[in-house]
């Protein structure tokens, strides 16, 4: 599977992602074979060890995307500031759905998510760095309707 990545200056990159397998063994007894139960649970193990694997490659190349687009933005675990929340934002394209609302989503690991979580209370009561947010969605707004006309006059 080949993903492509376009940086902001237009150039474009193909990423190629491995293909993914997984093997799983089980004992069968004097050809006795496996009960439908024991058949379900080995069909649903392999698919979780091929899905996680995927998700993996999938991660990789996204990983792979952001630093050759300049966009990568670290933040040591424990650390995470709401300037690096802003930057987050700021650095990602955004697209919009018909009632103006946004269509991304933040991809990230379960370390990272659970500090978002705990940080999410305190930041959505503080009105500045709220309008600091919205602010930055206007702006999002503004630059994906640009990108809409632009493209609605070359189809």
């Amino acid at each position: 599977m080949v993903v492509v990545s376009s940086c902001a200056h237009g150039q474009v990159k193909p990423f190629n992602m491995k293909l993914q397998q997984t093997t799983l063994e089980r004992s069968i007894e004097h050809g006795k074979g496996m009960t439908l139960d024991e058949f379900s649970t080995t069909a649903k193990e392999c698919g979780e060890e091929i899905g996680k694997k995927m998700f993996q490659s999938v991660i990789e190349v996204i990983n792979e995307a952001v630093k050759e687009t300049g966009n990568e933005v670290k933040i040591k675990r424990g650390e995470l500031k709401r300037e690096n929340v802003l930057q987050m934002l700021e650095t990602a394209q955004q697209n919009f759905d018909e009632k103006g609302n946004p269509t991304g989503q933040l991809i990230c690991g379960s370390e990272f998510a659970e500090e978002l979580k705990r940080h999410k209370d305190e930041w959505e009561n503080d009105k500045e760095f709220m309008a600091k947010v919205e602010e930055l969605k206007k702006r999002k707004k503004a630059e994906f309707d640009e990108r809409e006309a632009r493209r609605r006059l070359v189809d």
